[in-house]
């Protein structure tokens, strides 16, 4: 039997200007009913809220889908549609679950904000179990080969998106990063604890693309019972 991933936080209250700007989709524009947890029009999630405010300390994910260039230079462009589909679908729903919020779309990829190390921890661990359980499923080939890639720390804010020395850091581990595997940066790691379910394993020191010296990157390990 699965074993579900929680984490017991207390949620963040959503403040009345955060209210207003929830009112309209970020990414399309599309009207909002109250209380909305994902744009109706384009899918994404709504937890604008829950976005950690100037300033605060973040934690970025980037998930990208491996192979997915060779796959849609070779497919049907009906499958590509659908693969997508399916893909921004699975990563919308876990980060609104788990009280993310979508930066900005990268392609076929996504940049991710946290309050928490936790929740954002969490939240791969979960796609990466639904990707997994759409591969099984799935009658035909799948490319669902998911990788993540986060760190934490301050981040630089300019209207909805962000920048700076963890944003940077947190893109080049996710390069590192194989299809089903999650890797987190040494902060990511000390911050978020432990988490019922999930252990961290130290891959060791890495170069990162564009980055001095090394930086200790951990691979999250996480078990079905």
């Amino acid at each position: 039997m699965e074993q579900d991933v929680t984490v017991s936080e207390t949620e963040v209250e959503q403040t009345p200007a955060a209210r207003r700007e929830a009112e309209r989709c970020p990414t399309c524009g599309a009207a909002l009913p109250p209380g909305s947890r994902f744009c109706a029009q384009c899918g994404r999630a709504l937890a604008a809220a829950l976005a950690p405010v100037p300033g605060s300390r973040l934690t970025i994910a980037f998930v990208d889908l491996e192979g997915f260039t060779a796959f849609a230079s070779q497919t049907e462009d009906e499958a590509v549609r659908d693969l997508i589909r399916t893909f921004h679908g699975l990563v919308r729903e876990a980060v609104g679950r788990h009280g993310g919020y979508e930066v900005k779309q990268l392609g076929d990829g996504f940049m991710l904000a946290f309050s928490s190390p936790k929740r954002a921890v969490a939240c791969a661990v979960d796609v990466q179990r639904r990707a997994g359980r759409h591969a099984e499923a799935s009658e035909g080939p799948s490319l669902l080969r998911i990788s993540a890639g986060l760190n934490s720390g301050d981040a630089i804010r300019e209207g909805d998106d962000s920048f700076g020395h963890t944003v940077n850091v947190a893109s080049r581990i996710a390069e590192r990063a194989k299809g089903g595997q999650v890797l987190v940066a040494e902060t990511t790691r000390v911050l978020t604890g432990e988490i019922e379910g999930i252990t961290f394993a130290d891959v060791g020191r890495r170069r990162l693309r564009g980055l001095q010296g090394r930086q200790r990157v951990y691979e999250v390990v996480w078990w079905d019972e």
